[in-house]
């Protein structure tokens, strides 16, 4: 993977804008990725994912880079670097295709560290579900039972089309709140969800998330755009998948610590 990834960077990801300071950063995407933040992942994801990640269908632009989707291959940047407790911000817009997902998420898991739990916070668009953006928190430890928190927003009150705006969109993640924000049609910040570390009252609240899930270890700043494999559970998640080529557009990537 190292030596695929530093082909294409060669090519196009020495000259991307980037600032860079205890632990912040924003990636404008000029002509690529900045090799020194993201690495292009290689290989397959298993079901329900119906494609292999191939660096070469991420693309770049004058600005922005583009994360192609064809049949069978797919692609992900994920950070090179863990990061915790702060927002993360991009803008992104997304085709129509039904059956993929456009994502900026962070993740991590025991594939990083022995007997860590799976945590995830997401963002996610997927075409299948008309105009709206799926937010998540996922919680499982090692060897245990997965459990996620979803809903799904629609963007349309706030003046927004994900397949026709250059979406702003990010979350504030916090040691006992997460808060998801978009900017509106008239560039204006607005919160359109929150959910809250369980206070240990004895009444776990509709958008409280248990103590033992909130996600507390340092973790990856990852995007990706993949379709399904029509099983069972990529018909729940992403939907089914027809085939064809399909594209998500990020114009920038920001990172704000605590």
């Amino acid at each position: 993977m190292k030596n695929t990834t530093n082909l294409i960077c060669a090519a196009f990801c020495f000259v991307s804008t980037t600032s860079a300071h205890a632990g912040y950063f924003k990636d404008d995407f000029s002509w690529g990725f900045n090799s020194g933040i993201w690495s292009a992942r290689t290989g397959s994801n298993g079901s329900p994912f119906g494609c292999t990640f191939t660096p070469g269908m991420v693309s770049p632009s004058s600005h922005g880079i583009t994360l192609a989707l064809s049949q069978g291959s797919c692609s992900e940047l994920q950070s090179r670097s863990s990061y915790g407790y702060g927002k993360v911000q991009g803008a992104l817009k997304t085709g129509n295709t039904p059956g993929t997902v456009a994502s900026i998420f962070t993740y991590t898991s025991w594939w990083d560290a022995p007997g860590r739990a799976w945590q995830e916070i997401d963002i996610e668009f997927l075409p299948s579900l008309g105009n709206v953006v799926h937010t998540n928190v996922i919680y499982q430890p090692q060897g245990g039972t997965y459990q996620s928190w979803e809903q799904d927003i629609d963007l349309g009150q706030y003046g927004l089309n994900i397949q026709q705006d250059l979406l702003t969109i990010g979350f504030d993640w916090r040691e006992n709140q997460i808060r998801w924000y978009v900017f509106d049609a008239a560039g204006n910040e607005q919160t359109i969800r929150t959910v809250y570390k369980d206070n240990g009252d004895g009444y776990l609240a509709a958008d409280e998330i248990p103590a033992y899930a909130w996600p507390v270890d340092n973790t990856k700043i990852m995007l990706n755009h993949w379709h399904g494999d029509n099983s069972q559970d990529g018909f729940y998640f992403p939907g089914q998948y027809f085939g064809g080529n399909a594209w998500a557009y990020y114009d920038f990537i920001e990172y704000i610590p605590y």
